[in-house]
């Protein structure tokens, strides 16, 4: 194997590594929460308390921290792949622009939670993916009150 055709393979496993990060582990467990705080019925909302949905906040925000200082590395490299990276950006694409959107709102939700620097990372990432949209706001809001306008089943809104 030349150095060049290592470097690449190199690049292609940190490419999976970044959206394993986003997709897998304690990150989708708080994606997982999230989701299930926006998007789900009034009962699933109020199993989520305050310090559940901030931790899961955090954890989220934390790798795209992750992924703007791993793209960037990616961006950097020498012998670059740029078919490969077309491909790892197509893949993180919604998966970026949807947490943008729910991590945004959950800062405005909470008040005490500082976004700059979860803004900071997705203006990093912007830098790397242009035609990435980080400025979509979420037009959805929870189901906080009983017997709120969502219905399992719902586009969008997870059956219990």
């Amino acid at each position: 194997m030349t150095a060049h055709t290592a470097l690449k393979t190199s690049r292609r496993q940190h490419s999976v590594g970044l959206l394993t990060d986003l997709t897998t582990g304690e990150v989708a467990s708080a994606r997982d929460r999230i989701g299930s705080w926006l998007y789900g019925t009034h009962s699933q909302h109020s199993r989520i308390s305050n310090p559940e949905l901030i931790q899961a906040y955090y954890a989220v925000a934390w790798a795209l921290e992750r992924l703007a200082v791993g793209r960037t590395a990616l961006g950097v490299m020498r012998f670059g792949d740029k078919q490969a990276l077309k491909e790892s950006d197509a893949r993180l694409l919604w998966h970026v622009e949807e947490q943008a959107q729910n991590l945004r709102f959950i800062a405005n939700y909470v008040k005490t939670i500082d976004n700059r620097e979860v803004e900071d990372s997705l203006r990093s990432i912007q830098k790397q993916i242009p035609y990435l949209q980080t400025s979509k706001t979420r037009s959805v809001s929870p189901c906080d009150a009983p017997g709120c306008w969502r219905q399992p089943g719902e586009e969008g809104v997870s059956a219990e």
